[in-house]
């Protein structure tokens, strides 16, 4: 048996013991209850123990989670047998976002490529709140107010006693989408650059003008977690993301590693350009752009 946990077992591991917490039980008391090793319980609950959909059923009952209630939670146990990464979805345990912020809580060092708009973890209220509405055009009011409480509550991760490191490359297609007013996205870029001065957090911009040298592909974030393997996050919209950690696709993103620091900006180009940016959006003239920052750097 391996001495790692790969992510869905880690994850798994998690929810079992706090199902575990939940019921207020000790380790040893619901190792008792079952008549297991504590040891072999620990490994459970750690991820360090291929857990079956028969340990999984036995953990619950003993929690005293009613079995209909579980069903999620076998899908999930079958799902990680099978060893081919597995689906956030709301319909997981504890939902796809849930997921992805237990991932990230792990890591002490994570690699994020977004072609397309900032990212969740660098954006203001007031951009969360724009594009929030825009993708969820049938949300209510207190829906949108909810997703951007949450999505503000995950962004404290950046600014821990203890915080992680975050490098984050951002292609400047995403800067030039307009995502809210002009002031909307002005305040947004500002705040980047004030993000990309604290020490844990590295922002690299992806110019437009290095031609097809900058079409990396879609969105990914790479997950670093101490003692454990590499975790990859691969967004998307229609079933809320997938998880891999097998090391064939691990190492093929990191294999893009290279490519993206060399076509990238520095940090203090990145900085300049997307201070000039903020500063065209706050004069109503982005859409010529801080092209000349960029161009002089490619």
């Amino acid at each position: 048996m391996s001495t790692f946990a790969s992510a869905a077992y880690r994850e798994l591991g998690a929810t079992l013991r706090g199902l575990r917490e939940d019921a207020g039980l000790t380790l040893t008391e619901l190792a008792n209850r079952l008549g297991l090793p504590l040891t072999t319980l620990s490994r459970m609950e750690t991820g360090r123990r291929v857990s079956s959909t028969t340990d999984v059923i036995q953990h619950v009952v003993g929690c005293g989670l009613p079995y209909p209630l579980a069903q999620d939670l076998f899908e999930f146990t079958r799902m990680a047998e099978r060893k081919q990464g597995y689906y956030l979805s709301d319909q997981g345990i504890g939902g796809s976002l849930q997921s992805l912020v237990y991932h990230e809580s792990c890591a002490e060092n994570s690699i994020i490529y977004e072609p397309q708009v900032v990212h969740g973890l660098l954006q203001t209220p007031e951009y969360a709140r724009a594009i929030i509405s825009d993708i969820n055009s049938d949300f209510a009011d207190e829906q949108v107010d909810g997703a951007v409480r949450t999505r503000m509550e995950r962004a404290r991760i950046l600014s821990l006693p203890e915080p992680a490191w975050f490098t984050f490359y951002i292609h400047e297609q995403a800067l030039r989408l307009q995502i809210g007013t002009p002031e909307v996205m002005h305040e947004q870029l500002l705040h980047l650059v004030l993000t990309a001065a604290t020490e844990n957090v590295t922002l690299r911009v992806v110019p437009s003008a290095a031609g097809g040298r900058s079409a990396i592909g879609g969105p990914f974030h790479l997950m670093e977690i101490p003692r454990y393997p590499t975790v990859i996050y691969l967004e998307n919209l229609s079933d809320g993301g997938l998880i891999l950690d097998q090391p064939e696709y691990v190492r093929s993103y990191y294999g893009l590693m290279p490519r993206l620091a060399d076509v990238a900006l520095d940090e203090g180009q990145s900085r300049e350009f997307v201070a000039a940016l903020a500063d065209e959006y706050d004069r109503g003239s982005h859409l010529n752009g801080a092209d000349v920052v960029a161009q002089e750097h490619v």
